[in-house]
């Protein structure tokens, strides 16, 4: 009489071993270093990269330097206004400000939230009986899984004294084809890794920082524009801080007095949700813990002719 269940797994698991070592062994690597065309191209890549980053800066450069002094009076105007709104937002009459004005109040508005309790106490209740259940699943099921487990086996060595089943053979696994990767797609990469090096995303803006500063027209229309927009520029952001603060400052406030008031009563609430968790999920660890163990008990044994 045959084996009922071993002749056929050893195979298959073998079969899944091997395919899961295929499966993580990398793909062959592009060698751009042959001492070849594939150098050759990852050459050719660097050098288009290093002539369209001069080009770039160089047509920026000029465009910087044709700049009027109108155009740097405007572009002082922008520059100056917006570090003037920025300095103000960010000084101490700003931002700083209207956060520290208004955070007491918020925190005292927070700590009378008559919300803050009942959220507090449902979500102790329904968190701490999650956890309990969950606890107390696993709590069971090592314990339902070894008297399944026994009980599986001994059902199994029932059936093999009365009967057998003959292996079942499993196919070979096919195998694949191994993928040649064209030439063309190899010099592509190649080249691409080479330009990919070399190329410079800055070439336009440096180019255009250079050719202001070179260009004294250009200069003398932002500095005289830029002082009196930063002036422009500074109260506002003054005014803009603060109010933006003053919010931020409320709500962090009105955050931290509601937690005090929610996090007592749902620390309250939460033991009881627990327990009560813990009970149901004991019942339910031992049912699941009970039939695992059976099953594996019954897969485990192995009939002999």
């Amino acid at each position: 009489m045959g084996s009922r269940f071993a002749p056929t797994y050893p195979r298959m698991r073998l079969a899944l071993l091997i395919a899961a070592t295929l499966a993580v062994v990398p793909a062959c690597e592009v060698d751009c270093f042959d001492d070849g065309p594939l150098e050759q191209a990852y050459l050719d890549g660097e050098t288009a990269a290093e002539l369209e980053n001069a080009a770039v800066y160089d047509e920026a450069y000029a465009m910087a330097r044709a700049l009027t002094r109108a155009d740097g009076e405007r572009e002082g105007d922008l520059a100056g206004y917006s570090d003037g709104y920025n300095a103000g937002y960010h000084s101490r009459d700003g931002y700083g400000a209207g956060y520290s004005a208004a955070f007491d109040l918020g925190a005292y508005d927070g700590s009378r939230d008559v919300t803050a309790c009942d959220l507090g106490r449902s979500d102790g209740s329904s968190e701490g009986d999650a956890a309990g259940h969950g606890a107390g699943y696993d709590a069971a099921w090592s314990q339902g899984w070894s008297a399944g487990y026994e009980e599986g086996v001994s059902e199994a060595q029932a059936w093999c004294s009365s009967s057998g089943l003959a292996p079942a053979a499993s196919a070979p696994a096919d195998e694949e084809e191994p993928s040649n990767s064209a030439d063309s797609e190899d010099l592509r990469e190649c080249r691409a890794r080479g330009y990919g090096l070399m190329v410079d995303l800055t070439a336009r803006s440096r180019g255009l920082t250079a050719g202001k500063r070179d260009n004294p027209e250009f200069q003398a229309g932002y500095r005289a524009a830029y002082p009196v927009a930063f002036a422009r520029g500074e109260p506002v952001g003054v005014d803009d801080g603060y109010q933006a603060g003053w919010s931020a400052g409320y709500a962090a406030g009105y955050g931290t007095g509601f937690a005090a008031i929610y996090d007592g009563c749902y620390d309250d609430a939460y033991p009881e949700g627990y327990d009560d968790g813990f009970d149901r999920g004991w019942s339910s660890g031992w049912a699941d813990g009970w039939s695992d163990g059976w099953s594996e008990g019954y897969d485990d044994v192995v009939c002999t002719g």
